[in-house]
């Protein structure tokens, strides 16, 4: 069995992978350079040329992959003729090339084709169709609460008994789109919104002039002003603060009212267990239906609130030293 000889680009191609030291050591010397100017030119050092040319084992490469880089890059260097990249056969023909773009080509337009990407207007506003079919139930019932709803703004308040029928009208409807789905809808998903018929009633209710007359007297029971009433008037026993602001914390849900002595009000929403600081000058005015339930801090001290009292006045005292 014989071998064929290798060829002259196969040598070259084997002394660049190998990282031949003999051939590199000989081109050098063919070139007349010295190994300390050919390591400055390729920006490696005088060790890691001297171990290319003698195949040396230091480690002085991080990688072979660098170990090569380096070695090509001295043999530009020296003008070494670089090996030839080979062609495979089936690129060497320029009408097979051509062809096989051609083909690529022809798969690209064929796939824009395709019926599932060439979806037109007219499919999508079959789909919206077909969904508000599947749901014309919901959209009958929301459309009857529409109806309710426009004609309780336009009469007014409506009567109980009105009241009674709209309401029931509406839960009819909504039982007939609960007990009656549309196909492929499953019967869970189709029930409307129940809050809307309680929100109409309630509004109806509300409306009416005793509720309104109510509530209005419930909001002014509680103004937060400056006041001209008498009121306990409270001193801290010692000042170790001055008087710029007061200190309010809640044990419970309370509305405070604190005035400061340039009239200014500031109303305050108290939590259970929330605290506040309003700042001002003295004297100060606070008052509150919660009072009793709210801690008061002046001057760097609690201040006893007197008992069944909805009112207070602070006043400020000079700071012991």
């Amino acid at each position: 069995m014989s071998f064929s000889e290798p060829t002259k680009n196969e040598v070259k191609r084997s002394v660049y992978d190998v990282c031949d030291p003999q051939y590199l050591r000989e081109s050098r010397e063919a070139a007349g350079m010295d190994l300390v100017v050919l390591a400055r030119t390729a920006c490696l050092s005088v060790a890691q040329v001297r171990q290319l040319e003698t195949d040396d084992s230091d480690g002085l490469f991080y990688s072979d992959a660098i170990k090569r880089q380096a070695y090509k890059r001295l043999l530009m260097i020296l003008g070494a003729e670089p090996p030839l990249v080979e062609v495979p056969e089936d690129l060497r023909d320029a009408n097979q090339v051509a062809e096989a773009h051609l083909n690529t080509l022809d798969q690209i337009v064929a796939m824009s084709h395709q019926p599932v990407m060439n979806r037109t207007t007219s499919h999508v506003l079959g789909a919206v169709t077909d969904a508000v079919k599947a749901h014309q139930q919901v959209m009958a019932a929301l459309l009857l609460l529409a109806v309710a709803v426009v004609l309780f703004v336009w009469h007014g308040p409506l009567r109980p008994t009105e009241a009674t029928a709209v309401a029931s009208a509406a839960v009819a409807s909504e039982a007939v789109a609960v007990a009656m789905p549309s196909p492929g809808v499953a019967s869970v998903a189709a029930p409307a919104p129940a809050p809307a018929v309680p929100a109409s009633v309630s509004a109806a209710v509300a409306s009416s002039p005793a509720v309104v007359a109510s509530m209005a007297t419930a909001s002014q029971a509680f103004s937060c002003m400056y006041s001209t009433d008498a009121m306990p008037q409270l001193t801290p026993f010692v000042a170790h603060k001055e008087g710029r602001y007061v200190y309010l914390m809640s044990t419970s849900h309370a509305e405070v009212c604190v005035v400061d002595g340039n009239k200014q009000a500031t109303t305050l929403q108290l939590k259970a267990g929330e605290s506040r600081s309003v700042y001002g000058v003295s004297p100060w005015q606070i008052s509150s239906p919660q009072l009793q339930k709210i801690q008061i801090y002046f001057q760097g001290g609690r201040v006893t609130l007197p008992e069944a009292t909805h009112h207070v006045k602070l006043l400020e005292v000079a700071v012991s030293r």
